[in-house]
């Protein structure tokens, strides 16, 4: 059976039927070549989730029902060092379900991060692939350690080895944060033998923290 396309549709949803952009009726049309009266899902990312048929450039709404959000876990990372990377991090991310991507600043001068505009568009797409519920909250902002929402872990080796009970988790840049870098109050954890690069070391932490 085919797959049925799923789109995100912003809030607010008003009467029986939801316009599309003409970017996604472009898409759906011509790409997954979609017909008037193929069935598509949809969702406005915040937890509402649909079954629809295509109109004109229109979803006319059908079944709703709103899923709970998996996990509230704050993902705070150190930018990878180029966009290909960042993108892959944000969107594997996303497409797990992390309800937040805080970018951490670690190297002043150095720390470069796409555009706002950018980054929501990746997460966009992630969710659309994965058939998600919640888009999630990101930020062009790069942040202190102080602005983490605690309790918090970072990823270091020689840390404990269990998985911690945190509300946010940091992964530090290429080199690693230098012991003195990270706060006595923060839990150092050691997410095995091999060093990890910054994307990985990002979605090993939040498979095992959210499972």
């Amino acid at each position: 059976m085919k797959q049925v396309p799923h789109v995100v549709v912003g809030a607010p949803w008003n009467g029986d039927s939801l316009e599309l952009s003409i970017v996604q009726w472009k898409h759906l049309t011509k790409v997954v070549r979609l017909n008037r009266g193929d069935r598509i899902s949809y969702t406005d990312g915040l937890g509402h989730l649909g079954q629809g048929i295509l109109a004109n450039r229109a979803i006319n709404r059908g079944d709703e029902h709103e899923v709970p959000r998996s996990s509230e876990l704050v993902v705070a990372s150190a930018p990878p060092s180029n966009r290909h990377r960042q993108r892959f991090l944000v969107e594997k991310l996303a497409e797990l379900g992390v309800a937040r991507l805080r970018w951490l600043r670690t190297t002043p001068g150095k720390d470069r991060i796409a555009s706002g505009t950018k980054v929501f568009s990746w997460v966009l797409a992630a969710v659309e692939q994965s058939r998600g519920a919640w888009l999630m909250e990101t930020s062009s902002d790069l942040v202190s350690w102080n602005d983490l929402a605690g309790p918090v872990a970072a990823c270091h080796p020689g840390g404990q080895t269990g998985t911690p009970h945190v509300k946010t988790v940091v992964i530090g840049p290429e080199d690693g944060f230098a012991d003195e870098q990270v706060p006595p109050d923060v839990v150092r954890w050691d997410l095995g033998p091999n060093i990890l690069r910054v994307e990985s070391a990002a979605i090993v932490a939040a498979v095992r923290l959210m499972s």
